[in-house]
């Protein structure tokens, strides 16, 4: 393996291993997950950075940017728990009561806080449209996960709303608010570390990954038949909302940045709250990680392998907004 091919690709490398280190040595893995508070910090970590490195008027344009905004929206609450739906019933063995249940855990997410971030700036997209998509997506959630997982599978999710709402401003809104409040401030003081600040992402996703691997460990070295329905509905779910993605932003004529923000924001979905709503509200469901965590790998692997397709699209090399 060359040592090209090692400086390009090294976080799918390292992702690739990270699977068997999370199915045969979860233990630190599940420490993270049970300690409840690791994750969140390491999420306002890095929209803490992702605030510091953009700049406040293009973060303030993209609010506005409808066009982009709810196509990924309706991705992520209409056409992915819809799609996801139809799959499961395809899918799902017969007599098993979990399978569509654990699916439509994983279906009604929002969109990753971490992960199409951190890609849709390595394939130099528009990250500040990633960014306001982001927080939009999540703070969607509070109502519309609960209400995709009543109506899809008859549970209900209550979420306390004055906490979400304090938990959100922790873990998103207040680190991306210092970030922009502290780059005018330090950013050109920054320049000798600014390579380190954008591997620090990536990093990061590598933890939540290894957690999530941790958590369904059990149940993944199982294998067999169940695990090859799961594993296909994510595949098949991730490769639909893709195509759609990709389809909608060329039909709408966005920019290539606007259109790799929006294929991947609009494709992906969360881990780290997809663990929790399954070890508090479904607690008998023994299945409710497989999905999870099958998904966010597949989503993974596949996206990291189109960011140097968006590059070149993107003319990233040429070009450096900051």
């Amino acid at each position: 393996m060359s040592g090209g091919f090692l400086k390009r690709y090294w976080f799918l490398v390292v992702l690739l291993c990270l699977i068997p280190v999370g199915l045969w040595a979860p233990g630190p893995g599940l420490y993270i997950k049970e300690q409840g508070h690791i994750i969140p910090v390491f999420v306002g970590l890095m929209l803490g950075l992702s605030g510091f490195s953009m700049d406040t008027s293009s973060l303030v344009r993209q609010a506005f940017n409808w066009r982009a905004i709810v196509p990924v929206l309706a991705s992520t609450f209409v056409l992915a728990p819809v799609t996801a739906y139809g799959l499961a019933l395809w899918l799902r063995p017969e007599g098993d009561p979990h399978f569509l249940p654990a699916i439509m855990i994983m279906a009604a997410q929002a969109g990753t806080l971490a992960s199409a971030l951190a890609l849709t700036m390595m394939a130099g997209g528009n990250r500040e449209l990633a960014l306001v998509v982001t927080v939009l997506s999540n703070s969607l959630t509070v109502l519309l996960t609960p209400f995709i997982l009543e109506r899809a599978v008859g549970a209900t999710v209550q979420f306390n709303t004055s906490a979400m709402v304090l938990r959100m401003f922790l873990i998103v809104l207040l680190p991306i608010l210092i970030g922009q409040l502290l780059r005018p401030k330090l950013w050109e003081r920054t320049e000798s570390v600014r390579p380190a600040l954008k591997v620090a992402p990536q990093l990061i996703i590598l933890l939540f990954v290894y957690a999530g691997f941790a958590s369904g460990a059990d149940k993944l070295r199982q294998g067999g038949e169940l695990l090859l329905r799961f594993l296909a509905a994510c595949v098949a779910l991730h490769v639909i909302l893709l195509g759609v993605m990709a389809v909608v932003s060329g039909l709408l004529k966005l920019s290539w940045p606007d259109r790799t923000a929006v294929v991947l924001c609009g494709s992906q979905k969360t881990l780290p709250n997809g663990i929790y709503i399954w070890s508090h509200f479904f607690p008998a469901n023994p299945y409710g990680a497989v999905p999870l965590v099958l998904y966010h790998l597949f989503q993974l692997i596949v996206d990291t392998l189109l960011v140097s397709r968006f590059e070149k699209l993107n003319g990233v090399k040429n070009v450096d907004k900051h």
